[in-house]
C-alpha cells in the first residue's frame, strides 16, 4: 500500500465533521488549507469560538484594532449566516469593546440558544482593566431573554462583564458549572442562583464586588467546586457550611475563614499575593489550615509562607493535614524559611513536593517568628521533618537558577530525603539580573548531581 496515500481525506464528510469536533476551533478552521473536501467541514464545528485576539493585536494602534475587530465581527456575522440547521454544543464568545456592535453581540448569543447551546461563555471584559486592582467597572452587555428562554438546555455558562437577571435564573434547571467575573453582585443574588440550580456543582467568581461577607449556608448543595479569585469582600469573611466541596480556590486579602467539616476536599489553592498587612493575621491561615485538613493536593503563596508561622505554633499545626502533594511558590526568600519549615512539618504524609519559583511580595517589615541564622537554616544540625525522611518521594523545581538558598534546600533535602526517588530541575528561560543565561544556569544544575544523597534509588533530571 502507498503510505502517501491521505487515509483520513477519504473518509466521508460525515466522519470528518466529528474528527473536526474534537480540535478547537481555531485548529479545526485551519484543516480548511488540507484540501477542497477539508475547505467548509469547520463551517459545521459544534464547538464554537468567537475570539477577538484572534484578529486584534493587542500591540498595535487603536486606529488598526478597530479595523482588526470590524474583520472579526464580520467573520462572526458569515459564520453565523452560513451555520446549518443543528444545535451546537459549546458557543464562546469574547470581545473586550462590544458597545460599537451590540446589535451583533445580541444576534451571536441569541443563535447560540436558539440551537440548544450546552456550554455559553460570554466574556467582555476589557484586557487593559488592571487584573491586581479592585476597580468595578459597569456590565459592558446584558444577557438576553432568549437566552433564560432557552436556558433548560445549558450546562456550563460564563459570564464576565455581562449583567443578568437572576430572578429569571430558576430556568437554568440543567446548570452545573457557573463562572462569574467583572461584575456587581451581592450575596443575596448569589444565595438566590444556587436555590434557583439545584444541579450546580462548580461556582467561580472573578473581580466581582458589593459583597460584604462571603456565606453559604445550605446543607444537601451539590456545590463540589468553589473559587473566589479577587472578589471585593468587604468585611474579609468566608463561611462554607453545608455543601462537601472538592475544591476550594481563594485569591484574596487574609480574612476569617470558616469552612465546616470538608472532610471530601482534594484539592485547595490559597493565593494572598495582594495583602499588605503583615500583623496578627497568623491565626487566621493556621485555622483555615485546620479547615483543609483533608486535602491531598496543596497550594501555597509566598505570603502564605511569611505569615503562617506568625500564628499560635510557628513551628507547625497541631493537628497535622493529610496533603500527600504540596505546592510552593515561592522566591525562596529568607522571609519564607520558617514558612516553608511550617509546611513541612505540618505535612507528616507528604510524597510529592513543587518548589515553583518567581516573583513574590516580600514584606520589609517582616519578623522572623523565631531567632535563626539564614546560612545555617538548612544545615544538617537541625531537627528533620518527619515527611522529609519517610514519606517524601519527588522533589520538583520550576525556575531553577542555582541561587544560594535554592541549593542549600535542596543540599537538605537530597541529605535526609531517604525515600526520594525522583528530584527533577526546570531550569530557568529568564536572563538574570546580571546577564546570566539558560546556559549558567545548566552549569549550577549540574552542581547539585555531586550533592551527598541519603537515597540509593535517586534519579535527578534537569531539564
Amino acid at each position: 500500500m502507498d503510505r502517501n496515500i491521505d487515509m483520513i481525506s477519504n473518509l466521508p464528510s460525515s466522519l470528518l465533521i466529528i474528527i473536526a469536533g474534537f480540535l478547537s476551533f481555531k485548529e479545526a478552521a485551519r484543516t480548511s488549507v488540507l484540501s477542497k473536501q477539508w475547505l467548509n467541514i469547520w463551517r459545521d464545528a459544534m464547538h464554537i469560538q468567537f475570539n477577538e485576539n484572534f484578529f486584534v493585536k493587542s500591540d498595535e494602534p487603536e486606529e488598526n484594532q478597530k479595523v482588526q475587530r470590524e474583520v472579526f465581527i464580520n467573520f462572526a456575522r458569515q459564520f453565523i449566516a452560513n451555520y446549518p440547521p443543528q444545535d451546537i454544543k459549546t458557543l464562546g464568545l469574547t470581545c473586550s469593546k462590544p458597545g460599537d456592535f451590540l446589535a451583533d453581540m445580541q444576534n451571536i448569543v441569541m443563535f447560540a440558544s436558539s440551537r440548544n447551546v450546552r456550554e455559553l461563555g460570554l466574556d467582555f471584559s476589557d484586557p487593559t482593566w488592571r487584573e491586581h486592582a479592585l476597580e468595578n467597572h459597569q456590565a459592558a452587555f446584558e444577557l438576553p431573554l432568549l437566552v433564560y428562554e432557552h436556558g433548560q438546555a445549558l450546562k456550563s455558562m460564563k459570564l464576565f462583564s455581562c449583567s443578568f437577571d437572576v430572578s429569571n435564573f430558576s430556568n437554568f434547571c440543567a446548570l452545573k458549572t457557573l463562572s462569574l467575573g467583572w461584575i456587581k453582585i451581592n450575596m443575596g443574588s448569589i444565595l438566590a442562583i444556587l436555590e434557583s440550580c439545584p444541579l450546580l456543582e462548580s461556582l467561580s467568581l472573578k473581580k466581582c464586588w458589593d459583597i460584604v461577607s462571603f456565606e453559604i449556608s445550605k446543607p444537601g448543595s451539590r456545590l463540589k467546586s468553589l473559587v473566589i479569585e479577587e472578589c471585593d469582600i468587604a468585611d474579609d469573611f468566608v463561611l462554607i457550611e453545608g455543601p462537601k466541596l472538592q475544591f476550594f480556590k481563594f485569591s484574596g486579602n487574609v480574612g476569617e475563614f470558616l469552612l465546616d467539616d470538608q472532610s471530601d476536599l482534594v484539592k485547595a489553592e490559597l493565593d494572598f499575593e495582594t495583602e499588605t498587612a503583615f500583623d496578627e493575621i497568623g491565626l487566621f491561615l493556621c485555622d483555615l489550615l485546620e479547615d483543609l485538613f483533608a486535602a491531598q493536593v496543596l497550594t501555597v503563596c509566598s505570603v502564605f509562607l511569611q505569615i503562617v508561622p506568625s500564628g499560635n505554633e510557628p513551628l507547625g499545626l497541631q493537628a497535622q493535614i493529610d496533603v500527600r502533594y504540596l505546592i510552593l511558590k515561592t522566591a525562596l526568600h529568607i522571609n519564607e524559611f520558617c514558612g516553608i519549615r511550617f509546611m513541612l512539618r505540618s505535612c507528616p504524609h507528604l510524597e510529592i513536593l513543587t518548589i515553583d519559583i518567581g516573583p513574590a511580595n516580600i514584606f520589609p517589615e517582616y519578623g522572623a517568628p523565631y531567632p535563626f541564622n539564614p546560612q545555617e537554616f538548612w544545615s544538617e544540625d537541625l531537627l528533620v521533618e518527619e515527611c522529609v525522611t519517610t514519606t517524601l518521594k519527588a522533589v520538583n523545581v520550576k525556575g531553577f537558577k542555582g541561587m544560594m538558598n535554592e541549593l542549600n534546600v535542596l543540599k537538605y533535602l537530597l541529605l535526609f530525603g531517604h525515600a526520594i526517588e525522583e528530584l527533577t530541575l526546570y531550569v530557568s528561560n529568564e536572563a538574570g539580573s546580571n546577564g546570566e543565561t539558560r546556559e549558567f544556569y545548566m552549569e549550577r544544575a549540574l552542581q547539585v548531581l555531586e550533592f551527598n544523597k541519603a537515597s540509593r534509588n535517586l534519579s535527578i533530571a534537569v531539564l
